[in-house]
Protein backbone atom coordinates (compact mmCIF):
# COMPACT_ATOMS: atom_id res chain seq x y z
CA UNK A 1 0.00 0.00 0.00
CA UNK A 2 1.13 3.80 -0.34
CA UNK A 3 2.49 5.22 2.40
CA UNK A 4 0.39 7.55 4.43
CA UNK A 5 1.63 11.38 5.13
CA UNK A 6 3.87 11.86 8.11
CA UNK A 7 2.92 15.46 8.33
CA UNK A 8 -0.30 17.74 7.49
CA UNK A 9 -1.00 21.21 7.90
CA UNK A 10 -4.10 22.99 7.56
CA UNK A 11 -4.63 26.68 5.53
CA UNK A 12 -8.03 27.94 5.93
CA UNK A 13 -8.51 31.37 3.99
CA UNK A 14 -11.78 33.21 2.63
CA UNK A 15 -10.99 33.75 -1.23
CA UNK A 16 -12.39 35.30 -4.06
CA UNK A 17 -12.24 33.40 -7.39
CA UNK A 18 -11.92 35.76 -10.79
CA UNK A 19 -15.58 35.33 -11.22
CA UNK A 20 -16.10 36.82 -8.52
CA UNK A 21 -17.14 33.73 -6.00
CA UNK A 22 -16.42 33.66 -2.41
CA UNK A 23 -15.51 31.00 -0.53
CA UNK A 24 -14.26 30.30 3.17
CA UNK A 25 -12.48 27.75 2.36
CA UNK A 26 -10.19 24.88 4.58
CA UNK A 27 -7.04 23.26 2.77
CA UNK A 28 -5.46 20.51 4.34
CA UNK A 29 -1.38 19.65 2.88
CA UNK A 30 0.80 16.59 3.15
CA UNK A 31 4.33 15.89 3.39
CA UNK A 32 7.02 13.03 4.25
CA UNK A 33 9.05 16.02 4.92
CA UNK A 34 8.57 18.31 7.92
CA UNK A 35 5.38 20.26 8.74
CA UNK A 36 6.51 23.56 6.98
CA UNK A 37 6.30 21.62 3.38
CA UNK A 38 2.97 20.35 4.32
CA UNK A 39 1.77 23.85 4.53
CA UNK A 40 3.32 24.64 1.15
CA UNK A 41 1.36 21.55 -0.22
CA UNK A 42 -1.66 23.14 1.40
CA UNK A 43 -0.76 26.78 0.16
CA UNK A 44 -0.76 25.36 -3.01
CA UNK A 45 -3.91 23.49 -3.08
CA UNK A 46 -5.85 26.22 -1.92
CA UNK A 47 -4.23 27.96 -4.83
CA UNK A 48 -5.05 25.91 -7.78
CA UNK A 49 -8.52 24.94 -6.13
CA UNK A 50 -8.94 29.17 -6.45
CA UNK A 51 -7.30 29.44 -10.51
CA UNK A 52 -10.07 26.19 -11.54
CA UNK A 53 -13.12 28.34 -10.27
CA UNK A 54 -13.09 27.13 -6.38
CA UNK A 55 -15.02 24.25 -5.25
CA UNK A 56 -17.70 22.68 -7.59
CA UNK A 57 -15.85 23.90 -10.45
CA UNK A 58 -13.59 21.76 -10.62
CA UNK A 59 -15.56 18.05 -11.25
CA UNK A 60 -13.58 16.20 -13.73
CA UNK A 61 -10.50 18.02 -12.84
CA UNK A 62 -6.99 17.33 -11.05
CA UNK A 63 -8.38 19.27 -8.54
CA UNK A 64 -9.24 17.45 -5.84
CA UNK A 65 -11.52 18.95 -2.45
CA UNK A 66 -13.38 16.86 0.27
CA UNK A 67 -14.37 14.17 -0.02
CA UNK A 68 -11.96 13.46 -3.15
CA UNK A 69 -8.78 13.70 -0.59
CA UNK A 70 -7.59 11.60 2.21
CA UNK A 71 -8.21 14.01 5.58
CA UNK A 72 -5.52 14.45 8.38
CA UNK A 73 -5.03 11.14 10.81
CA UNK A 74 -1.98 10.79 12.50
CA UNK A 75 -0.05 8.46 11.64
CA UNK A 76 0.28 5.79 14.99
CA UNK A 77 2.23 2.79 13.36
CA UNK A 78 3.27 1.40 10.13
CA UNK A 79 3.48 -2.89 9.69
CA UNK A 80 5.10 -4.51 7.00
CA UNK A 81 4.94 -7.91 6.10
CA UNK A 82 8.36 -10.01 6.52
CA UNK A 83 9.58 -9.60 3.18
CA UNK A 84 9.83 -5.65 4.29
CA UNK A 85 6.78 -4.66 1.90
CA UNK A 86 3.88 -2.22 3.65
CA UNK A 87 0.86 -3.67 4.11
CA UNK A 88 -0.65 -1.77 6.96
CA UNK A 89 -0.60 1.55 8.88
CA UNK A 90 -2.61 2.51 12.24
CA UNK A 91 -3.59 6.30 12.34
CA UNK A 92 -5.93 8.48 15.08
CA UNK A 93 -8.82 9.80 13.09
CA UNK A 94 -10.83 13.37 13.33
CA UNK A 95 -12.16 12.09 16.74
CA UNK A 96 -9.65 10.15 18.06
CA UNK A 97 -10.17 6.30 17.27
CA UNK A 98 -7.49 4.03 16.51
CA UNK A 99 -7.84 3.08 12.64
CA UNK A 100 -6.24 0.17 10.63
CA UNK A 101 -5.82 1.33 7.35
CA UNK A 102 -4.56 -1.72 4.59
CA UNK A 103 -5.17 -2.96 1.18
CA UNK A 104 -4.16 -6.74 2.27
CA UNK A 105 -7.92 -7.96 3.31
CA UNK A 106 -10.99 -6.25 2.06
CA UNK A 107 -12.73 -4.91 4.73
CA UNK A 108 -16.58 -4.12 4.32
CA UNK A 109 -18.69 -1.94 6.99
CA UNK A 110 -22.78 -2.88 7.14
CA UNK A 111 -24.70 -0.63 9.46
CA UNK A 112 -27.90 -1.43 11.17
CA UNK A 113 -30.33 0.66 9.87
CA UNK A 114 -30.67 3.64 12.10
CA UNK A 115 -34.58 3.32 13.11
CA UNK A 116 -33.26 -0.15 14.89
CA UNK A 117 -30.77 1.08 17.23
CA UNK A 118 -31.97 2.23 20.43
CA UNK A 119 -32.56 5.82 21.48
CA UNK A 120 -29.82 7.57 23.18
CA UNK A 121 -30.02 7.94 26.78
CA UNK A 122 -29.27 10.56 29.55
CA UNK A 123 -25.23 10.46 30.55
CA UNK A 124 -25.02 8.06 33.68
CA UNK A 125 -22.00 5.97 34.43
CA UNK A 126 -19.91 3.81 31.60
CA UNK A 127 -21.09 0.21 32.97
CA UNK A 128 -24.46 1.53 33.84
CA UNK A 129 -25.45 3.14 30.68
CA UNK A 130 -24.14 -0.07 28.90
CA UNK A 131 -25.79 -3.10 30.98
CA UNK A 132 -28.62 -0.79 32.75
CA UNK A 133 -29.21 0.58 36.32
CA UNK A 134 -28.13 4.13 38.14
CA UNK A 135 -30.87 6.08 37.28
CA UNK A 136 -34.89 6.36 36.68
CA UNK A 137 -34.48 6.01 32.69
CA UNK A 138 -32.31 2.78 33.05
CA UNK A 139 -32.98 0.17 31.29
CA UNK A 140 -34.14 -3.07 33.20
CA UNK A 141 -32.02 -5.43 30.78
CA UNK A 142 -28.85 -4.82 29.35
CA UNK A 143 -28.54 -3.46 25.70
CA UNK A 144 -28.42 -6.16 23.13
CA UNK A 145 -26.66 -3.84 21.00
CA UNK A 146 -23.51 -3.43 23.82
CA UNK A 147 -23.50 -6.97 23.72
CA UNK A 148 -23.37 -7.63 20.02
CA UNK A 149 -26.75 -9.69 20.28
CA UNK A 150 -30.02 -9.77 17.82
CA UNK A 151 -31.86 -7.94 20.87
CA UNK A 152 -36.12 -7.79 20.34
CA UNK A 153 -38.40 -6.59 17.80
CA UNK A 154 -37.16 -4.44 14.49
CA UNK A 155 -33.76 -4.15 15.57
CA UNK A 156 -33.72 -8.19 16.21
CA UNK A 157 -35.22 -8.51 12.61
CA UNK A 158 -32.79 -6.25 11.10
CA UNK A 159 -30.00 -7.86 12.60
CA UNK A 160 -30.87 -11.29 11.84
CA UNK A 161 -31.63 -10.15 7.91
CA UNK A 162 -27.74 -9.05 8.10
CA UNK A 163 -26.74 -12.33 9.23
CA UNK A 164 -28.49 -14.11 6.71
CA UNK A 165 -27.11 -11.92 3.97
CA UNK A 166 -23.38 -12.62 5.16
CA UNK A 167 -24.07 -16.33 4.73
CA UNK A 168 -25.46 -16.06 1.52
CA UNK A 169 -22.39 -14.32 0.49
CA UNK A 170 -20.48 -16.71 1.96
CA UNK A 171 -22.21 -19.57 0.03
CA UNK A 172 -21.90 -17.49 -2.89
CA UNK A 173 -18.15 -17.23 -2.84
CA UNK A 174 -16.78 -20.22 -1.29
CA UNK A 175 -13.16 -18.93 -3.00
CA UNK A 176 -13.20 -16.69 -0.34
CA UNK A 177 -12.14 -16.46 3.12
CA UNK A 178 -14.41 -14.85 5.56
CA UNK A 179 -14.44 -13.44 9.09
CA UNK A 180 -17.60 -11.79 10.18
CA UNK A 181 -17.69 -9.77 13.41
CA UNK A 182 -21.16 -7.24 14.97
CA UNK A 183 -20.10 -4.02 15.85
CA UNK A 184 -21.62 -1.75 18.32
CA UNK A 185 -24.37 -0.98 15.06
CA UNK A 186 -23.74 -3.12 12.81
CA UNK A 187 -21.19 -5.66 11.58
CA UNK A 188 -17.44 -5.42 10.28
CA UNK A 189 -16.81 -8.48 7.04
CA UNK A 190 -12.72 -8.90 6.51
CA UNK A 191 -12.58 -10.84 3.44
CA UNK A 192 -9.16 -12.64 2.47
CA UNK A 193 -8.29 -14.24 -1.21
CA UNK A 194 -9.98 -11.76 -3.18
CA UNK A 195 -7.27 -9.83 -4.58
CA UNK A 196 -9.29 -6.63 -5.23
CA UNK A 197 -7.68 -2.87 -4.83
CA UNK A 198 -9.39 -0.75 -2.87
CA UNK A 199 -9.95 1.92 -5.98
CA UNK A 200 -11.20 -1.40 -8.55
CA UNK A 201 -14.32 -2.53 -9.44
CA UNK A 202 -14.06 -5.62 -8.32
CA UNK A 203 -13.54 -4.22 -4.17
CA UNK A 204 -17.16 -1.95 -4.85
CA UNK A 205 -19.07 -5.06 -6.53
CA UNK A 206 -18.12 -6.82 -3.14
CA UNK A 207 -18.92 -4.63 -1.11
CA UNK A 208 -22.11 -3.76 -2.70
CA UNK A 209 -23.14 -7.41 -2.25
CA UNK A 210 -22.72 -7.27 0.69
CA UNK A 211 -24.62 -3.89 1.58
CA UNK A 212 -22.05 -1.79 2.90
CA UNK A 213 -22.27 1.71 3.92
CA UNK A 214 -22.07 4.11 1.00
CA UNK A 215 -19.80 6.54 2.43
CA UNK A 216 -17.39 3.67 3.80
CA UNK A 217 -17.38 2.61 -0.11
CA UNK A 218 -16.67 5.84 -0.87
CA UNK A 219 -14.25 6.31 1.66
CA UNK A 220 -12.46 3.06 0.39
CA UNK A 221 -11.60 4.91 -3.07
CA UNK A 222 -10.32 8.17 -0.92
CA UNK A 223 -7.95 6.49 1.22
CA UNK A 224 -7.43 3.95 -1.49
CA UNK A 225 -7.32 1.54 1.69
CA UNK A 226 -9.82 -0.26 3.39
CA UNK A 227 -10.47 0.60 6.41
CA UNK A 228 -11.42 -0.44 10.02
CA UNK A 229 -12.27 1.18 13.73
CA UNK A 230 -9.76 -0.72 16.45
CA UNK A 231 -10.77 1.06 18.83
CA UNK A 232 -13.70 2.55 20.91
CA UNK A 233 -15.92 5.77 20.04
CA UNK A 234 -14.78 7.99 22.22
CA UNK A 235 -18.77 9.48 23.20
CA UNK A 236 -19.61 5.67 23.82
CA UNK A 237 -16.87 5.61 27.24
CA UNK A 238 -17.89 9.18 28.22
CA UNK A 239 -14.44 11.04 27.01
CA UNK A 240 -14.80 13.89 24.86
CA UNK A 241 -13.64 13.66 21.37
CA UNK A 242 -10.91 15.55 20.15
CA UNK A 243 -11.21 16.87 16.52
CA UNK A 244 -8.34 19.07 16.48
CA UNK A 245 -5.79 15.52 16.36
CA UNK A 246 -5.26 16.06 12.68
CA UNK A 247 -3.24 20.14 13.04
CA UNK A 248 -1.82 19.23 16.45
CA UNK A 249 1.91 17.30 16.99
CA UNK A 250 1.53 14.19 19.15
CA UNK A 251 4.34 15.93 21.67
CA UNK A 252 1.43 18.66 22.36
CA UNK A 253 0.22 18.16 26.09
CA UNK A 254 -3.25 18.46 25.07
CA UNK A 255 -3.18 16.00 22.84
CA UNK A 256 -1.04 13.61 25.30
CA UNK A 257 -3.59 14.06 27.97
CA UNK A 258 -6.09 13.16 26.17
CA UNK A 259 -5.10 9.99 25.06
CA UNK A 260 -4.12 8.52 28.24
CA UNK A 261 -7.64 9.61 29.42
CA UNK A 262 -9.08 7.62 26.30
CA UNK A 263 -6.65 4.85 26.92
CA UNK A 264 -7.32 4.55 30.46
CA UNK A 265 -11.72 4.30 29.44
CA UNK A 266 -10.74 1.84 26.70
CA UNK A 267 -9.80 -0.82 28.50
CA UNK A 268 -13.18 -1.44 29.83
CA UNK A 269 -14.94 -2.69 26.22
CA UNK A 270 -14.27 -4.11 23.18
CA UNK A 271 -15.08 -3.05 19.56
CA UNK A 272 -16.40 -6.01 17.72
CA UNK A 273 -17.02 -9.69 18.58
CA UNK A 274 -16.74 -12.40 15.97
CA UNK A 275 -19.58 -14.37 14.46
CA UNK A 276 -18.26 -16.64 12.18
CA UNK A 277 -15.26 -17.70 10.64
CA UNK A 278 -15.40 -19.44 7.09
CA UNK A 279 -13.75 -20.29 3.73
CA UNK A 280 -9.86 -21.17 2.66
CA UNK A 281 -7.11 -20.34 5.35
CA UNK A 282 -5.32 -16.89 4.38
CA UNK A 283 -2.48 -16.18 3.45
CA UNK A 284 0.66 -15.14 5.93
CA UNK A 285 -0.14 -11.45 5.11
CA UNK A 286 -3.59 -11.99 5.52
CA UNK A 287 -3.65 -13.63 8.42
CA UNK A 288 -0.63 -11.00 9.83
CA UNK A 289 -3.35 -8.43 9.55
CA UNK A 290 -6.19 -10.64 10.78
CA UNK A 291 -4.52 -11.18 14.12
CA UNK A 292 -3.38 -7.58 14.47
CA UNK A 293 -7.31 -6.67 13.95
CA UNK A 294 -8.36 -9.30 16.24
CA UNK A 295 -6.20 -8.38 19.20
CA UNK A 296 -6.70 -4.74 18.82
CA UNK A 297 -10.71 -4.74 18.37
CA UNK A 298 -10.25 -7.52 21.62
CA UNK A 299 -13.02 -9.63 19.76
CA UNK A 300 -13.59 -12.67 21.86
CA UNK A 301 -13.31 -10.73 25.15
CA UNK A 302 -16.58 -10.73 25.70
CA UNK A 303 -16.85 -7.24 26.93
CA UNK A 304 -19.40 -4.45 25.82
CA UNK A 305 -19.20 -2.82 22.30
CA UNK A 306 -18.10 0.62 22.23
Amino acid sequence: MQPIPRHWATVREVRTTSEGREFDLTIHGSSDVSPEDARRDAQERLERLIASGGPGAAVGSDIEYYPARRLPEELLEEIHAPSGALIAAITRNRYGAAVLNTDAVLISDIDLPASSRPPARGKRGLLSRLFGGGGADAAAEPDPDALGLPGPGERGDAHARIVQRIEGFAQAHPELGMRSYRTRNGFRVLLTGAGAEPTGDRAQELMAELHSDRLYMLLSRVHDSYRARLTPKPWRIEVDRFEQLGSRTAQDSVHTDWVERYRAASREVAVCRLLTATGPAPTEVEQQIIDLHDRATRHDSGLALA
